[in-house]
C-alpha cells in the first residue's frame, strides 16, 4: 500500500471516528473497549482476505497485516468480533474505581460494596471521593463521580449515599456486537464508496445536493418532502437497474461488478457557533455548470 493511499484511508477513518466518538461516549463505551472491538474486526477481515484467495488463514501472516500479537489471534477468531474486556491492557478510571469498590476490604464488606457518601477533599472516613483517590490517583474525583452517575453505575439512596450498581465478581465485558444487518450493509456500502472515491481522487459515487438550516416548526414538512422525493427518485433508478439489458449472460461468470444506489437525508442539531459556520460555508449547489447568457443581436 502506498503512502498516499494510507493517508487517504486514515483521513477517512478520522472522519468516521469523529462521528462515532460522541455516540460511544454517550453510550458508556470506553476507548479501550472500542479498541478491542476494532482489533477483532481487523483480525477477522484479514482472515477473510486469505480465505478469499484460497489460502488458509495463518496467525503469523495475520499478525503482520494487523499488528495484533499472533498468540491473541487464535482466541479472537474463535468468536465473532466483540468487545473483550479480558484483552484490555489498561482500564479507564471509572472501571478501576468500580473494581476497587468490589474488592477493597475498606469499601467492600460481607460480600457487598458499601453504600458511600460522595464526600469531598475535606471529608474524613470512607467516601466515594476517597475511593477515587485510592484507585484512580491523578484523576479529579468529581469527574469520575459525575461519570459514575451519568452511566448509571451507581444508585442514589434516600439518605444521599450512593450504592454501586455492579455485582461482585462480575466477569469482564464480552459482548458480541449485534447490528441490524440491512442497516449495517448500508453503512458498509457508504464507507466503501467514500474510501474508493478518496483513493481514486474522483468523486464517482457521492452526489451531495444541498444542506440548509430549517426552523424547527417547519422541519417535519421538509422531512416529508425530502423523503417523498427520494423515494420517487430511488424507485425510478431501481426500475432502470432492473432492465433486462443489464442482466449478465452465461459468459459473464467472474466478470461482474455490483452497482447499487442508496439515498439518505441527514439532520443535525446546531449550536449558535455551528449555525454561523454553516451559514458562511454553505454555498448553494448547482445541478451543472452555469449557462452562458445570450447577447441580443
Amino acid at each position: 500500500m502506498g503512502a498516499t493511499s494510507k493517508l487517504a484511508a486514515l483521513a477517512t477513518a478520522t472522519a468516521i471516528f469523529e462521528t462515532l466518538a460522541p455516540h460511544l461516549i454517550e453510550s458508556g463505551v470506553t476507548s479501550s473497549e472500542a479498541v478491542t472491538l476494532l482489533r477483532a474486526v481487523c483480525v477477522h477481515a484479514a482472515a477473510r482476505s486469505f480465505a478469499q484467495h484460497g489460502r488458509r488463514p495463518n496467525a503469523s501472516q495475520i499478525s503482520i497485516k494487523t499488528g495484533v500479537d499472533r498468540h491473541v489471534i487464535a482466541d479472537i477468531l474463535k468468536t465473532p468480533p466483540r468487545v473483550d474486556g479480558g484483552l484490555e491492557t489498561r482500564r479507564d478510571a471509572t472501571s478501576r474505581v468500580i473494581a476497587g469498590w468490589l474488592s477493597d476490604p475498606h469499601y467492600f464488606k460481607s460480600g457487598l460494596p458499601l453504600a458511600l457518601p460522595i464526600g469531598d477533599r475535606r471529608s474524613r472516613g470512607r467516601t466515594i471521593w476517597s475511593l477515587v483517590e485510592e484507585h484512580a490517583p491523578g484523576v479529579w474525583p468529581r469527574l469520575v463521580i459525575d461519570e459514575l452517575i451519568r452511566l448509571n453505575l451507581v444508585v442514589a439512596l434516600p439518605d444521599g449515599r450512593l450504592r454501586c450498581a455492579h455485582k461482585a465478581n462480575s466477569k469482564p465485558v464480552k459482548a458480541t456486537a449485534v447490528v441490524d444487518e440491512p442497516s449495517n450493509q448500508l453503512l458498509r456500502d457508504a464507507i466503501y464508496s467514500q474510501l474508493h472515491d478518496v483513493k481514486s481522487g474522483r468523486p464517482r459515487s457521492w452526489r451531495r445536493a444541498q444542506s440548509v438550516q430549517i426552523p424547527l416548526d417547519k422541519v417535519h414538512l421538509v422531512r416529508k418532502m425530502v423523503r417523498d422525493r427520494l423515494d420517487s427518485a430511488v424507485s425510478e433508478l431501481a426500475d432502470e437497474l432492473d432492465s433486462p439489458r443489464w442482466k449478465p449472460g452465461e459468459d459473464d461468470l467472474g466478470r461482474k461488478t455490483l452497482i447499487g444506489i442508496s439515498a439518505f437525508s441527514f439532520e443535525r442539531a446546531l449550536s449558535e457557533s455551528q449555525r454561523a459556520d454553516e451559514n458562511s460555508n454553505n454555498l448553494p449547489s448547482r445541478r451543472g455548470p452555469p449557462r452562458a447568457r445570450r447577447r441580443p443581436k
